[in-house]
């Protein structure tokens, strides 16, 4: 609870740095090179980081390990081929958000399709996107304080209630803060989740007895967990379990909620240093997320939903202080994307739709109002999707297609 109030203080002290539309949007394009870089990747993992991609690794083993690989090229490709003339066109065309860019790049188009399109594909992706999220709050909420003992009797959160909790936190510092709130709060949920990924397998892996235990007990429990296969072959490995994790790669350049944050670096001539900080932090945070499905794998066998792998290894292993320390490091994960993509979705609205395509001249300091009511709109218009149980995983694979394929290529 500490660490969700200091966000909402976060937001809160961020507010009186709002005085333009392009504060509220990018920071006033102000941020360093670790502030960009972090946040840059913990936007981009979200909860698919400690719940995803965990689960996913328990439930089939090695052959996640094309995903990962996926998204490191993406990762590397994104940094160096798309953030620096990203950084330079964006400044020189005045573009705060990507429809504004594209829209500079090739031309408003016929009905102004160019922004219309790519307005559309964000809001519609996002709302899954952004629930699928809120899904991950719920989860990690209910694992994790669904069962509490008081001298009253016993008290939790259920799915429906965790959730709530963390939606109502995400929205009150996105809204005062902005950018720059968002930004903040990023590099240090972006430092807590790798530092999640990295302590508790290791303390995982010391309580098995070492990583030829773990191998052991995944082979005892099914063979298919230890290839990079999932025991297929032909083309169901080719297209089934190698193009289809490989394939996460091609969407990065399709990702505003990555993209602008290239756009807000303070000084382009030092995008290369910020590229260093973020393929390494990608790299360190994938291989210990994997690693976490395999250590819970081989340790707790018979979890009914396997996204909660990471909260339950937690619960087995660690300190309750500890635990509420990692369980900050998923509500992190969660966070770090959905403010980001609610900010982005929201400056589409106040940006793109108010002022380009409805000609609004609102002032600065109403137009950033704006952007704030945009926020609770879009966070509300999630939640319906968000309320029944899916998987995190297959639901943010979804939403990263339509934003692959929407705006990728163009890109």
């Amino acid at each position: 609870m500490l660490y969700l109030i200091g966000l909402a203080a976060i937001g809160a002290y961020c507010t009186r740095l709002n005085r333009t539309l392009a504060d509220f949007v990018l920071g006033g394009r102000r941020m360093g090179v670790w502030v960009t870089a972090i946040s840059a990747q913990a936007s981009d993992m979200s909860a698919w980081l400690l719940i995803g991609l965990p689960a996913t690794a328990y439930a089939t083993g090695l052959s996640v390990a094309w995903a990962v690989i996926g998204c490191a090229a993406g990762t590397v490709f994104n940094w160096v081929v798309i953030a620096p003339r990203l950084r330079r066109a964006s400044e020189a065309t005045g573009a705060l958000t990507i429809p504004d860019y594209l829209a500079a790049r090739f031309g408003e188009g016929p009905l102004r399709l160019v922004r219309v399109v790519s307005v559309l594909v964000i809001l519609l992706a996002y709302a899954t996107y952004i629930a699928s999220q809120f899904m991950a709050a719920g989860k990690i909420f209910e694992t994790t304080f669904g069962h509490i003992e008081t001298p009253w009797g016993t008290v939790g959160l259920g799915y429906h209630s965790g959730m709530l909790v963390g939606v109502g936190i995400i929205l009150l510092y996105t809204t005062m803060g902005g950018f720059t709130a968002v930004a903040w709060t990023d590099l240090a949920q972006g430092l807590l989740m790798v530092l999640t990924v990295v302590v508790l397998p290791v303390v995982g892996l010391v309580g098995l007895g070492g990583l030829a235990v773990m191998w052991d007990e995944l082979g005892a429990a099914a063979p298919s967990l230890l290839t990079v296969s999932e025991g297929k072959g032909g083309l169901a490995f080719v297209m089934g379990v190698c193009v289809a994790g490989l394939s996460w790669g091609l969407g990065y350049p399709g990702q505003p909620h990555i993209l602008v944050r290239f756009m807000a670096l303070r000084d382009p001539k030092r995008m290369w240093r910020a590229a260093v900080i973020g393929i390494v932090w990608v790299v360190l945070a994938m291989t210990g997320a994997v690693f976490v499905g395999l250590v819970g794998r081989a340790m707790v066998a018979d979890l009914a939903d396997t996204d909660h792998v990471m909260p339950a290894l937690a619960v087995r292993l660690m300190h309750p202080a500890v635990v509420g320390l990692m369980i900050a490091g998923a509500v992190a994960a969660m966070m770090s994307t959905v403010d980001s993509q609610l900010l982005v979705a929201a400056s589409a609205v106040e940006e793109d739709i108010y002022i380009r395509l409805l000609g609004g001249r609102a002032r600065q300091r109403r137009a950033v109002w704006i952007g704030r009511f945009a926020v609770l709109g879009l966070g509300a218009a999630a939640l319906p999707i968000a309320w029944n149980r899916e998987s995190v995983f297959q639901t943010v694979f979804d939403a990263w297609g339509v934003l692959a394929a929407g705006l990728g290529p163009v890109v």
